[in-house]
């Protein structure tokens, strides 16, 4: 059974967690993450990527997710320097407008949840992927990580 917190890294439930500063993807990266992905013409049929009407400068869905481990370790708060935690998955994730390339981003994380698991704590945050310029965010994910100490 897991026993409810309030707080994390001097944080409240339903307070902001970190709010990023601006981030712009470069060209090279969204390269990389598609070949790392195997998403290039030497492994799948391209096709249906470059009907869309957006063109082949769209930032993929799972891209945007990935982006959460960078913002969380360079944006989250610990507990103490001998913190340690894993993803331990997601509830919702909801990809609600386009991302092009060259779009700045950033990402609101609150608090949505704190509970004692084990010898840890499983903390889920909200997190908002937003797009400079825009009213609507682009992404909306709840990610849950579960962070220990070394000790």
């Amino acid at each position: 059974m897991t026993e409810l917190t309030t707080k994390f890294a001097g944080v409240n439930v339903g307070q902001e967690y970190y709010l990023s500063d601006w981030f712009e993807l470069d060209e090279e990266h969204l390269r990389q993450f598609s070949y790392s992905t195997y998403l290039d013409p030497e492994h799948v049929d391209l096709t249906i990527s470059k009907n869309n009407p957006y063109g082949p400068n769209l930032v993929d869905g799972f891209w945007m997710v990935s982006m959460l481990l960078y913002f969380n370790f360079k944006y989250g708060r610990r507990e103490s320097d001998q913190e340690y935690g894993f993803n331990y998955g997601l509830n919702r994730v909801r990809f609600t407008a386009p991302l092009i390339l060259g779009e700045r981003i950033r990402v609101r994380s609150t608090i949505k949840d704190i509970r004692r698991r084990g010898d840890g704590v499983l903390v889920t945050t909200e997190n908002v992927m937003e797009v400079e310029g825009k009213d609507k965010p682009c992404m909306i994910a709840e990610l849950l990580l579960l962070r220990l100490t070394a000790d």
